[in-house]
């Protein structure tokens, strides 16, 4: 008996120092809840789960990323909402977020990340990186101060014209009826109207029907992806298909939640991120031309500017960006915008 009291005992305490340590090890845990923009089986889904997994290995399991559906919660606005606690002393519900521009003009508007969508100013993939190598850091620091750090951003596709009518020049494309919503935000249907363009503000839920009616908006403005994927190409005839400015993406963590992160793993959860920018670079390049080819299939038709009329183009919209400027103030930094523009005709040079 007595040597069965001392194996009970034996038992006893070898279960509850398992119970200890497995209650230690789940205090130690970090669960990251991110809302993402990200459709489904798109680039960004496909490497946003695979980082995840990337930081789970690197961190030995202790930090794990959960993505939602940004849409299902609302939008982009409602997410930032959810970045802070119900009740005093409360974790916030979310930790960060995927965010396209609009998101990310909401969460720091001293950043001016709108600059980088401006168009006729970045032109390809390279010039993209190229700014955010030399500005990266500086915008990164807005962030910081607003209570955000931004692990990976690229862009999710390029600004382009989709219309039921033809045009071939700036000045007739001004002349059509263009629906603001889907991906762009009030900041950009109003600098786009300040330009001379003809823009309606539509709500996002109403801008299928919008383009499916036979009267009012005649096109809308988006990229690719987003054009094909919601079925908005179906109703169109034309698209712009020359890079005009980047749409911005980025993964955006909450400077509490990335606080909880023991330092030792970030040099390398970093490192993870930047490789999962270069990956998403080539595969967003790959996915514009394929939703470009398949909205071809469909009937519509690519509106490409020849060289001339490209530089016809940018030097209308130039004098654009001056009533910009003055009648939407704040929708863009002019020292970034000049900083930006002497880089890249130096690199051009």
């Amino acid at each position: 008996m007595q040597s069965f009291g001392k194996k009970a005992f034996l038992a006893l305490t070898l279960s509850a120092l398992a119970v200890s340590l497995a209650a230690a090890q789940s205090k130690d845990k970090i669960q990251l809840k991110i809302a993402s923009v990200a459709p489904s089986r798109s680039p960004w889904d496909i490497e946003q789960r695979a980082l995840a997994q990337e930081w789970s290995k690197i961190t030995d399991g202790k930090v794990s990323v959960t993505f939602f559906d940004a849409t299902s919660l609302g939008g982009e606005k409602k997410v930032i909402q959810k970045f802070r606690s119900v009740r005093p002393g409360q974790k916030a519900p979310l930790d960060g977020a995927i965010f396209t521009t609009i998101g990310l003009n909401e969460i720091a508007p001293d950043a001016n990340i709108y600059t980088l969508s401006l168009p006729f100013l970045i032109r390809n993939q390279k010039d993209l990186n190229l700014v955010l190598d030399a500005y990266g850091d500086r915008i990164k620091a807005d962030y910081r101060k607003s209570g955000f750090e931004i692990v990976a951003w690229t862009n999710v596709g390029w600004l382009s014209f989709y219309t039921k009518d033809p045009f071939s020049s700036l000045g007739e494309l001004k002349r059509i009826k263009i629906a603001s919503a889907g991906l762009d935000s009030p900041v950009l249907g109003d600098a786009f109207r300040a330009a001379g363009f003809t823009i309606e503000d539509i709500t996002a839920d109403k801008l299928l029907q919008a383009v499916k009616s036979s009267g009012g908006v005649r096109g809308f403005f988006g990229v690719h992806m987003f054009a094909y994927v919601t079925g908005l190409s179906k109703d169109i005839k034309y698209a712009l298909d020359t890079p005009l400015s980047p749409i911005m993406a980025g993964f955006a963590i909450s400077n509490e939640a990335w606080a909880r992160i023991p330092e030792e793993y970030k040099p390398a959860m970093i490192a993870a991120a930047k490789r999962m920018e270069t990956r998403l670079d080539a595969a967003l390049d790959a996915s514009d031309r394929e939703y470009m080819a398949r909205m071809q299939a469909e009937g519509v038709k690519p509106v490409v500017p020849s060289d001339a009329e490209y530089a016809q183009w940018k030097a209308e919209f130039m004098k654009d960006v001056e009533v910009i400027e003055k009648t939407v103030p704040g929708v863009f930094s002019r020292p970034l915008y000049t900083d930006i523009q002497n880089l890249l005709a130096s690199r051009r040079d």
